[in-house]
């Protein structure tokens, strides 16, 4: 069922105004009447900084002033504490526990699943006198000075077919994806499951077969196969030779209570394998770890286990599908160098985080906002979609307040996004869109 404008409104006033109020006071955030309410501070931080993510505090007051309030940058600076952190956490809790999805995008090869679900992990570091609270996995890489003592992980799911954001969920950065708080969220019964090798778990693949859910994803290198009778696959030898022929297998994972799949195979040309062989080195360097001999040598195919049959996902459409994965990590783009999210104005540490959470809150509402503008629009482009949500961010404080209707808001915006928000087909790097729609055989590789 998709959601209206005018639900979207109510979700926004009943969280943003009615239930941040009673958060106020729950998380000892409001202990007395005060003009600077719950509900204004947290429009006024959250929406704020959706308009100008870098907003200084003197920035901020204004947004107060349209919501009726009078406060000065050293006031607000004062309200910006421990409490204030965990009141905004509140909030942003209620906030991703909403469901906000639009009309399907007309894509064809959507239309055979409930949901097509992409599903990854970001990291944020934080300041160091935060690891009490988000614990991270010790000091910097090999690579980087960044101090990881401290570190926040954001857990989300992106609907693909519908626009619908599960999350940001919140974990310690040390939590590995696969342990992560989405593990309980059930994933509906006929849709499809997408995400990269950090997700790779046999049992986790059993899991989602059980629950009705078809899954593609690339496996790890040192994953097993046996053929239908049970006999180890020897996988080099089973490897395409030539540079874009495509191979089928019909294998199994697991010796005990083995599971059906598909294995695509495709050879990719030298120079994307030396990219991958590049890249393992980087994130081996990071992780202060060695790339295996397996790795390296399978750098020059592209491994793809799925449990959809041949009707619902050719072995080209499959190859498509793992390039929209790509679709989350450029969310996360999005949010950290659009709205930057993992960059704050202050050193103090519970003012950062406060920054933070609001910025979290506003990133949930630009998505919402961005569903309703553009998400019906195969070819949208959300970074220049989002600088429409920035420019009306403001507007939305008139919505909350009661003078103005977000009916007007949503209308002005997906107006304004009609009009040069749109990606362009390009010959040498086609677009996800291309890829998607025209799904262009040369661009396999």
């Amino acid at each position: 069922m998709t959601t209206s404008v005018t639900q979207c409104e109510a979700m926004l006033n009943q969280i943003l105004n009615e239930r941040a109020n009673v958060l106020a006071k729950e998380t000892g955030f409001v202990k007395r009447e005060r003009k600077l309410t719950g509900a204004t501070f947290v429009q006024v931080m959250a929406l704020g900084h959706l308009h100008q993510p870098e907003a200084s505090l003197e920035q901020l007051t204004q947004g107060a002033h349209i919501c009726g309030v009078q406060i000065s940058a050293s006031g607000l600076h004062q309200r910006c504490t421990q409490a204030a952190a965990t009141f905004l956490q509140a909030v942003l809790w209620e906030l991703v526990q909403q469901v906000v999805t639009v009309k399907a995008v007309p894509v064809a090869m959507f239309k055979r699943f409930k949901h097509v679900i992409l599903e990854d992990a970001s990291t944020i570091v934080l300041p160091e006198e935060l690891a009490d609270l988000w614990p991270g996995c010790g000091g910097g890489s090999a690579t980087t000075t960044a101090h990881t003592a401290s570190a926040l992980k954001l857990h989300v799911r992106l609907d693909l077919k519908h626009g619908w954001l599960l999350g940001p969920y919140l974990s310690a950065g040390r939590v590995h994806e696969l342990h992560g708080p989405l593990r309980e969220q059930i994933v509906s019964a006929g849709s499809l499951y997408v995400a990269d090798r950090g997700y790779w778990s046999l049992a986790r693949l059993r899991e989602l077969s059980e629950q009705g859910v078809r899954f593609c994803l690339h496996p790890k290198a040192n994953t097993v196969f046996y053929d239908r009778q049970g006999h180890r696959i020897d996988l080099e030898t089973a490897l395409p030779r030539t540079c874009g022929q495509i191979k089928i297998l019909y294998v199994s994972l697991g010796k005990q209570e083995p599971l059906p799949v598909r294995l695509i195979m495709m050879r990719v040309p030298p120079e994307v394998a030396e990219q991958r062989r590049e890249h393992l080195k980087k994130e081996a360097t990071d992780k202060g770890k060695i790339v295996s001999e397996v790795q390296w040598k399978l750098a020059e195919w592209t491994l793809i286990v799925t449990n959809t049959s041949a009707r619902q996902i050719s072995a080209e459409q499959a190859l498509i599908l793992l390039r929209q994965r790509w679709l989350i990590e450029l969310l996360f783009k999005l949010w950290k160098s659009h709205g930057h999210l993992d960059t704050w104005r202050s050193a103090l540490p519970w003012q950062a985080l406060c920054e933070l959470y609001a910025k979290l809150i506003a990133v949930v509402i630009q998505h919402w906002l961005l569903l309703f503008g553009c998400w019906h629009d195969p070819w949208r482009s959300l970074f220049k979609a989002a600088a429409v949500v920035r420019a009306l961010a403001l507007d939305l404080l008139e919505v909350l307040s009661g003078t103005r209707h977000l009916h007007q808001v949503i209308r002005k915006g997906r107006a304004m996004m009609q009009s040069g928000c749109r990606v362009h087909r390009r010959v040498a790097e086609p677009c996800l869109a291309q890829i998607l729609l025209e799904g262009l055989d040369w661009v396999l590789t």
